[in-house]
């Protein structure tokens, strides 16, 4: 077969993609969300894990924990989230869905990048995950204000688990 004959070789995962290997593997989650417009402040645990989809393009991240809402028991908190790279904004995206509704566009979808050595990703909340010394993962999440601010809504760690 001549060079010319050749098929097209196939398409490559963005290089930058690699930067999301520090979230790969099974993680323990425990935290606290604030008190806010959501209730009083809540436990939240479950388990995370991250893997690259065979073919290196996504990053998927599914979990599955709990919100303990004091005498209403626990609120489940289940769900799946894609990651990618858009080299066309050099922006990471995340798809997210979740046991707490339907997908939605708008509040589904998230953009962001890293700013230091943090991922920050910003939909309808912000989604803040940093990589500490001693290899846990600092996990945070704010809610907008109509002003422009953020108000911090959730805090917590994730422990890779062995």
């Amino acid at each position: 077969m001549s060079e010319d004959a050749m098929p097209p070789a196939p398409p490559q995962p963005a290089p930058e993609l690699k930067q999301l290997d520090y979230l790969v593997g099974t993680w323990q989650l425990s935290g606290m969300t604030e008190e806010g417009p959501m209730g009083p402040p809540a436990e939240m645990t479950g388990t995370e894990t991250f893997e690259w989809m065979p073919g290196g393009f996504f990053l998927v991240h599914r979990w599955e924990g709990a919100i303990d809402m004091g005498p209403r028991g626990k609120m489940p908190d289940v769900g799946y989230e894609f990651f990618d790279y858009d080299p066309e904004t050099s922006k990471f995206r995340s798809h997210y869905f979740s046991s707490f509704g339907p997908y939605n566009e708008d509040q589904s979808h998230y953009v962001g990048d890293f700013e230091d050595d943090k991922l920050v990703l910003v939909g309808p909340a912000r989604y803040v995950r940093a990589l500490q010394e001693d290899g846990s993962i600092k996990y945070d999440c704010d809610f907008p204000l109509p002003d422009g601010n953020w108000v911090p809504f959730m805090h917590a760690t994730l422990t890779k688990v062995k």
